[in-house]
């Protein structure tokens, strides 16, 4: 039976080249940051891929590669960045941008994504995750365990959407946003850069930049005082 390109576009665990000026990645990953995020994805490197160890400014009893200053130049690795929080993904980032080290994308298998949603470099799709066209993930975007996303959907960089969120068909989410597990998120929104939406949110109006909504519907988070 002739496959569909749809069903050819479901299994996108491949390296991915990274863009212009950045050497090629190898198939060996290391994954920067040794947290429970960072062994969640370990978990998914050793199906398709060789697992080099971590980078983490905190010593590891296993699988311990160094400090984030251990890293070079000429180190022979595919790198992801396993850090939940979007502002201190983009932090260490720009932190080795000027390495021009090379940076992977990570699809499960068990993930249905068209393979043109990934326009940007060090992306996570994990386990269960279903989005249908016209997406654009920027760089090193995390979309976490069985996260839905519709058409036309564009996911800035650093941006972390957790467990369970649903993002509906025309939503543009800005620059190192999180998206809290079992959020959703309706048709036609825009949320700003670095705005955070609280798990189990209820999105029905546009989030502005620098902003935290929580609620259903959610509304932003009044400032605490001492």
């Amino acid at each position: 039976m002739k496959k569909s390109s749809s069903d050819l576009s479901h299994h996108t665990s491949d390296l991915r080249p990274p863009s212009s000026g950045l050497r090629s990645p190898s198939s060996t990953i290391a994954i920067i940051g040794a947290g429970g995020l960072g062994r969640e994805i370990r978990n998914l490197v050793e199906r398709h891929h060789h697992f080099a160890g971590f980078f983490d400014d905190v010593s590891q009893e296993q699988h311990y590669l160094g400090t984030l200053q251990d890293i070079t130049a000429e180190s022979d690795y595919a790198f992801l960045i396993a850090l939940g929080n979007p502002q201190a993904k983009k932090q260490v980032a720009e932190r080795l941008a000027p390495l021009g080290i090379a940076y992977t994308n990570l699809v499960s298998r068990h993930s249905i994504l068209p393979a043109e949603a990934l326009r940007g470099q060090g992306i996570v799709v994990c386990d269960g995750v279903v989005g249908t066209v016209n997406i654009r993930l920027g760089n090193h975007v995390l979309l976490n365990l069985n996260v839905t996303i519709g058409h036309d959907v564009t996911l800035g960089d650093y941006c972390s959407v957790m467990p369970g969120a649903n993002i509906s068909g025309g939503v543009t989410i800005g620059e190192a946003t999180l998206i809290g597990s079992g959020a959703v998120i309706l048709q036609g929104i825009t949320i700003g850069n670095n705005a955070r939406v609280g798990a189990g949110a209820v999105v029905t109006k546009d989030v502005p930049a620098n902003t935290t909504v929580v609620g259903v519907p959610a509304k932003p988070r009044a400032p605490s005082f001492p």
